[in-house]
């Protein structure tokens, strides 16, 4: 194993992630960020580590401006972590007001040098454009918004 303990932990902080799983052969990490655990926490049980990340003096990240109001119509979230980029294969990046088809690539996902395809889950118009080209984005986070 080439990355310590420490360095998975200063990575964990550095990229402000709130969960982060690594397996290498019989080494297995997952960190995740609870909010309600009052301290630093690592459990080692059958070859596995787990630790439980809190920091009770963080603030709740403030909303932006597009997360403050209610959405209407159909959220594509990120189907991994990874560096969101809106031009895919040459063609210039979706915006807030384009149509777009059932299965059309909107953008893709960088990871682990390996390049992800997000496409449309329906066909319609896109509303809103939640990340920024070179954005990293969090599993489960909301990328657009299609009516």
């Amino acid at each position: 194993m080439t990355n310590s303990l420490k360095d998975y932990e200063d990575m964990f902080r550095r990229l402000s992630l709130s969960e982060l799983e690594v397996e290498d052969g019989d080494f297995k990490l997952r960190m995740k960020k609870e909010w309600n655990t009052p301290a630093l926490e690592a459990v080692a049980a059958e070859g596995a580590v787990q630790i439980q990340a809190s920091e009770m003096a963080l603030e709740p990240a403030k909303k932006t401006e597009a997360e403050s109001f209610a959405v209407s119509g159909v959220e594509v979230k990120a189907p991994l972590l990874g560096v969101f980029y809106g031009a895919v294969g040459g063609k210039r990046a979706v915006k807030a007001g384009d149509k777009v088809e059932k299965g059309d690539v909107l953008c893709t996902l960088e990871a682990m040098k390996m390049m992800n395809e997000v496409k449309a889950p329906v066909s319609g118009t896109i509303k809103q454009v939640l990340a920024a080209e070179g954005d990293l984005v969090e599993f489960d986070q909301v990328l657009f918004v299609i009516e």
